[in-house]
């Protein structure tokens, strides 16, 4: 039988939701047991309550029982899945009514059945079911409790059964009913149970449709964010193609493959390659940034960083080189602990921002790269001697096409994407960046820290 919505069969609040309350109620059921007990043993001496021998002795049964199958629902509810096509939470949740109402029927019968207190308790579970179950199983359940307590009524009152009354609740023992009065009351307290199923269940149901609309809105919204990266991917790379074939063009002529070039139009032709030049990466940086959004991560593997970092440095030394840049790197760890994460986004964002360090550093620089361990996190700092970041620009600079003022100014090339990109990749990886730096308008030394921490214990969102 389905026990699932459709639409909650993929979405783990629903079943994190269930899972909870049964929580719930596995601990509430261990404060009932402790206020049984108490009741059973002081409640002569403060209650003033008599109970007989065959009373403590059901009372005693049932609080063990209870106490069983509480510890099974402990123990099965760890096996639980979120699957409707195995046992799970909901499976757990009707395991739990049924020993609760049945607990609840011998408890009710052994307090006077008709004349017993704890018949309130039929409403509490019945209502609390109706928001958890779904609604043909509550109704059966419904149906069933009502069809057991009218039956021990009924038997009691014809004396087919015997009657069980706790003697101080009553200044005299409980008359015996009418007919009329048995009528009434069954039909009063059928009315009772079968209103409340039907409003909390109606709620409940309600609250569930609404939660699946706003489901399926953010489902056709992340649809339309992939099919608009998409789109964006495929005019980039279009727009691309006819960028990569002038450059071609610019090269033949700037390198003399098609004959002498007066060095007045190699001048122009060479600033006309550095422009094309940045148009392609900017052009890589947006393809790399949809590619980013689309990327569904569902597993991740374990990284050395070490090897990552040395790897990266290597790769921009001839960059560093040209300008008379040194970098240097240091492993602060007492030990080299890998980290889980994407070995390609990790590559992008780290070259992206010792790219940054060496292409906004000063002729003679140097560029640090430091690994510590801060609580259950790796700290990388990337801290160069550049040119820095205005306090009023740290904040922006990890918006996409965001560049900071003196950048701005130095007529320094870029697209304003890189940090942004950085940014989406470490959070991505449930880890936190974050920048410290120092201009000329500080009056002090100038450059900047970028500062990187990533979780030891990353744990992917399936």
């Amino acid at each position: 039988m389905s026990l699932v919505p459709e639409w909650a069969q993929r979405y783990d609040e629903f079943w994190k939701g269930i899972r909870e309350r049964n929580l719930w109620f596995i601990k509430l059921r261990f404060i009932f047991i402790l206020f049984l007990l108490l009741l059973i043993t002081f409640g002569e001496y403060v209650f003033k309550l008599n109970f007989s021998p065959k009373q403590l002795y059901a009372f005693l049964i049932i609080t063990g029982l209870i106490f069983c199958y509480n510890i099974f629902l402990i123990i099965i509810r760890r096996y639980a899945t979120f699957s409707s096509l195995n046992f799970n939470v909901i499976h757990v949740s009707i395991l739990q009514s049924v020993f609760d109402l049945s607990s609840l029927t011998l408890l009710i019968y052994y307090t006077g059945t008709i004349h017993s207190p704890l018949f309130i308790f039929y409403i509490f579970q019945i209502i609390i079911g109706s928001m958890i179950l779904p609604g043909y199983v509550i109704y059966t359940i419904a149906t069933i409790t009502i069809i057991a307590y009218s039956t021990l009524i009924i038997l009691q009152h014809n004396s087919t059964i015997s009657s069980h009354f706790i003697t101080g609740l009553y200044s005299i023992l409980p008359p015996h009913p009418t007919d009329n009065y048995v009528l009434f009351f069954i039909l009063a307290f059928s009315a009772m149970i079968i209103v409340g199923v039907i409003l909390a269940n109606n709620i409940a149901r309600s609250l569930y449709l609404r939660e699946q609309e706003l489901r399926e809105s953010l489902d056709k919204i992340e649809s339309l964010e992939t099919m608009k990266q998409k789109y964006i991917m495929g005019v980039v790379h279009e727009i691309k193609t006819p960028i990569s074939a002038v450059q071609s063009i610019i090269e033949l002529i700037l390198y003399k493959y098609l004959g002498p070039v007066p060095d007045q139009i190699s001048e122009k032709l060479e600033r006309a390659r550095l422009r094309t030049d940045e148009s392609i990466q900017m052009i890589n940086n947006i393809l790399r940034i949809s590619q980013v959004k689309l990327l569904n991560i569902s597993s991740a593997e374990e990284i050395d960083l070490i090897e990552v970092l040395t790897r990266l440095i290597e790769q921009q030394t001839e960059n560093a080189r040209k300008r008379n840049i040194t970098i240097k790197f240091n492993d602060f760890r007492k030990k080299n602990r890998l980290i889980k994460g994407d070995t390609v986004l990790f590559n992008l964002a780290f070259s992206n921002i010792l790219n940054n360090s060496i292409k906004y550093n000063k002729q003679n620089g140097n560029v640090e790269v430091l690994l510590n361990d801060r609580n259950n996190y790796c700290e990388i700092q990337i801290i160069d001697t550049g040119i820095g970041i205005p306090r009023q620009d740290i904040d922006k600079v990890f918006n996409q096409f965001y560049r900071a003022t003196n950048i701005r100014r130095s007529g320094a090339e870029g697209s304003g994407m890189g940090l942004s990109l950085v940014k989406e990749i470490i959070i991505r990886f449930q880890g936190e960046i974050a920048i410290e730096s120092r201009t000329e308008q500080d009056n002090s030394e100038t450059g900047t820290k970028v500062i990187i921490s990533l979780p030891y214990d990353y744990q992917v969102k399936t």
